[in-house]
């Protein structure tokens, strides 16, 4: 095993990765990197290879996808207990994808100079518990964001048109209409949500609970989340009428939504979500079960390949 390894998704990018990564590799051996790469066939597939090429001796697991990619190898960096593999071990990016948001979250850095030269930050992810389709529970690890009822609904209509879609229509236009067509749906209901020590009872079909700034192809649903800070950002909206949230959709995009009545800004360490009818949930743009749900922060969980551009 070789000390960095590459996943590569080639369904990422509606099918683009492949181009992209077959120029990237060229770059990277002309830079002396020395590297071993895998193709993944099916979902889930990387989280396993991470963590299997963790405990071979990689320092390095590099994701050649979108968000979605990038989850799965945070999950692998983490056994599933959600206790680090190896803490000395890195993990890092090369962009592409449908959304590709995360990478927004940490200013763009430039990836290869982290690559060449090791450059590393310490950054927050977190844990969710769920229940899936069957009833049962499970957990995921995440390192953008997670999103609860719209957002699920939005993430699931995303993934479902992936294959039928025009590779031409870009990633923010194919959120804008699955934002669309998941409102037909859109239905208010009774919410308990725990922040912290905070007991609150709502209405509601939208709750955010962020690392990250970005999500949904560049829409900056938590404009004040820091990567690093120990805490989630958690964005509630109350008795938001489908109108209201139409109404809210250009001003979600610059992060203005926040000064809305409808929405409440905190920050938590840990949340708790439950709701009287499950409500779909969305972790680093895959929809993976429903409520009840807990998430919980893990500050300065991963180290991560980054570098800043404009050195």
């Amino acid at each position: 095993m070789k000390d960095s390894l590459f996943i590569i998704n080639p369904a990422s990018a509606r099918g683009g990765t492949p181009r992209k990564w077959a120029d990237q590799r060229i770059r990277l051996a002309a830079l002396g990197i020395d590297f071993d790469e895998h193709v993944t066939t099916r979902e889930g597939e990387a989280t396993g290879v991470t963590r299997e090429a963790l405990k071979a001796g990689a320092t390095r697991v590099i994701a050649v996808g979108g968000d979605g990619t990038l989850g799965e190898v945070v999950n692998g960096y983490f056994d599933a207990r959600g206790t680090t593999i190896n803490p000395a071990a890195s993990i890092g990016l090369l962009p592409s994808g449908t959304g590709s948001d995360f990478h927004r979250s940490l200013g763009r850095p430039d990836w290869i100079r982290a690559l060449t030269s090791n450059e590393t930050r310490s950054i927050d992810a977190a844990r969710a518990e769920f229940t899936e389709r069957d009833g049962n529970r499970n957990s995921r690890v995440f390192i953008n964001v997670a999103s609860f009822g719209l957002g699920g609904e939005v993430s699931e209509l995303v993934n479902r048109w992936r294959k039928t879609l025009p590779g031409w229509i870009s990633g923010s236009a194919r959120f804008a209409a699955a934002a669309i067509a998941a409102l037909h749906r859109y239905r208010n209901v009774p919410v308990s949500i725990r922040v912290d020590e905070r007991e609150i009872h709502m209405s509601s079909n939208l709750m955010i609970v962020a690392n990250g700034k970005f999500a949904g192809g560049g829409m900056m649903l938590a404009p004040h989340a820091e990567v690093d800070d120990g805490l989630l950002d958690v964005i509630l909206t109350d008795s938001a009428s489908r109108l209201d949230v139409i109404k809210q959709l250009p001003r979600i995009r610059r992060g203005g939504y926040l000064t809305s009545p409808r929405v409440t800004e905190l920050h938590a360490r840990k949340v708790s979500i439950d709701s009287k009818t499950p409500l779909p949930i969305d972790l680093d743009g895959e929809m993976v079960g429903y409520t009840p749900s807990s998430v919980e922060v893990l500050p300065a969980g991963i180290r991560f390949l980054s570098a800043d551009e404009r050195r």
